[in-house]
């Protein structure tokens, strides 16, 4: 017997009705989420292009990608390289320019944006530094809007700071009372999930949030995995670590998680065979120790548009995934197959820990898609 998947739905019941009339704009996914777990998403005006709530579907989307389709390397430095030209922007006094490619992590479309004339903007500011001062978002956006508005920053490095965002978006909406109480209970429900590792083995676990170049997942993660019941062998809370396949063997995991951020599950199922070739000819590839200790480890794939990379009400279907594929004795949460697979093992590997659930066993992508 499976419990109900609360990945379709970590809201709450709708308060709107004893709301201010806001109008609020939401430019991050996770901040989308928690406005809808709030019970005010009537007070949304518009959306990102990535909020997937098929309720919210109505709503206009007035971001859209920075980049077009790249190769993970070719991605990470164009960022890198918009990230850095921002300054520029804001000392030149391009207002437009600058909410166009700071506001959020996305392109944003200010016209939209200034047809909507938002009360609370929900975003987080990109590039911000010695040189660049949430000051200039705050002076473009008077300049485009003729007044400014409330702009929540929501920049979470580690749990207790997702807590802290989404607790500053009821203040915001002024949520009061029933804010509190929901926050409260997502949180109850995150340690609910947690509950089910207890008492169960400890597997090494190393999660990769990049494959090229290789990142370890920082933030929010390792406090995930250690919540889960396990240990992250090179995770760091607050920031993603960069790391080498030999260091990789080194830290000898059990299981190695590709969550990587942005993609779904099966891009990432593709872009992690392709990691997981590179990583064992890195380590010596044939018989060497190294790539033997790569290929002993179980490989889990997750759906990197959803899974880790929403800080907010999906990080408790996250731990429910951690929980559902380290744990294969452990009552599962229906997510294998949707919100996460599992990898073939390579020719020859011996699992280093139990199979999970699942009609392909250890040896295969279990389970069809959660109902």
């Amino acid at each position: 017997m499976q419990r109900k998947p609360s990945a379709k739905a970590p809201g709450a019941t709708p308060v709107a009705a004893s709301l201010p009339a806001l109008r609020v704009l939401s430019l991050l996914p996770g901040a989308t989420d928690t406005v809808r777990a709030l019970g005010a998403a009537d007070l949304l005006v518009g959306r990102t292009h990535e909020c997937d709530w098929p309720e919210l579907q109505r709503l206009p989307a007035i971001t859209s990608d920075k980049l077009g389709p790249m190769q993970p390397a070719d991605l990470d430095a164009a960022m890198s390289a918009c990230s850095g030209a921002l300054p520029t922007l804001g000392w030149c006094g391009g207002g437009a320019a600058l909410l166009d490619q700071g506001l959020s992590p996305y392109r944003t479309d200010v016209e939209r944006l200034a047809e909507l004339r938002p009360d609370v903007i929900l975003t987080q500011m990109q590039g911000l530094g010695p040189d660049l001062s949430p000051d200039h978002f705050l002076v473009a956006l008077e300049q485009l809007l003729g007044y400014r508005p409330v702009v929540v920053h929501l920049a979470a490095l580690e749990m207790e700071g997702v807590w802290a965002d989404m607790r500053a978006i009821s203040e915001a909406l002024k949520l009061g009372r029933e804010g509190a109480a929901a926050i409260q209970g997502l949180q109850r429900r995150l340690q609910a999930a947690s509950e089910g590792a207890r008492g169960r083995h400890r597997p090494r676990v190393a999660v990769v949030q990049w494959p090229d170049p290789l990142f370890a997942a920082g933030g929010w993660v390792p406090q995930l995995v250690e919540m889960a019941g396990a240990r992250d062998v090179l995770g760091r809370v607050e920031e993603a670590a960069t790391f080498t396949a030999q260091q990789l063997a080194d830290a000898r995991p059990d299981v190695l998680v590709f969550g990587l951020c942005g993609f779904g599950l099966a891009e990432s199922q593709r872009l992690a065979a392709q990691a997981l070739e590179q990583l064992t000819a890195a380590c010596g590839g044939g018989s060497s120790a190294a790539a033997e200790a790569l290929r002993r480890a179980r490989v889990i794939v997750t759906d990197g548009l959803r899974v880790f990379s929403r800080p907010g009400p999906w990080l408790i279907p996250s731990l429910e995934v951690l929980v559902e594929a380290l744990h294969g004795e452990a009552q599962g949460y229906g997510h294998e197959g949707r919100l996460w697979a599992l990898m073939p093992p390579s020719p020859g590997a011996v699992a280093a820990t139990a199979p999970t659930r699942g009609s392909a066993g250890i040896g295969g992508v279990a389970g069809g898609a959660a109902t």
